[in-house]
């Protein structure tokens, strides 16, 4: 198990990489909108290019790494984003917290800039991605 600095087991190493493995599939579709936007003219902030790096070293170090109960707030805080300091050591949170930041700022420039309609399909493509995880969550 997984546990939060205070101690209480919060889920297992096997959900935290299977969930790491899903997130990466979110990553991609936000990857995928933000080259789109960015191909259709729209000034990408430097900020969400980012953040999308550092959830990608997240997950990258989720899948990757050897026992996750070991991982400390700094190894987690040691990556850019937006969610810095924000989620412990709990490596799938913070990875939650960088993704779902990044959606709403890709929405938010989409709808500036390309209209209500376009930001709906980035949040349709994106929904489908969380979609999985979103299955027997407690």
């Amino acid at each position: 198990m997984i546990n939060d600095p205070e101690g209480v087991a919060l889920i297992s190493e096997e959900r935290a990489k299977r969930d790491c493995t899903m997130l990466g599939d979110v990553w991609e579709a936000l990857s995928k909108a933000t080259v789109d936007l960015k191909g259709r003219g729209v000034d990408v902030p430097p900020d969400i290019y980012n953040a999308l790096r550092g959830a990608k070293n997240l997950i990258t170090l989720c899948k990757g790494h050897p026992k996750l109960e070991d991982l400390n707030p700094r190894d987690v805080d040691a990556h850019e984003g937006f969610c810095v300091a924000c989620c412990g050591a709990d490596i799938t949170a913070r990875i939650k917290c960088e993704l779902r930041n990044i959606e709403d700022l890709l929405v938010l420039k989409a709808t500036n800039e390309l209209g209500t309609d376009y930001a709906v399909k980035i949040q349709e493509k994106a929904g489908e991605a969380w979609k999985p995880l979103q299955v027997g969550v407690p």
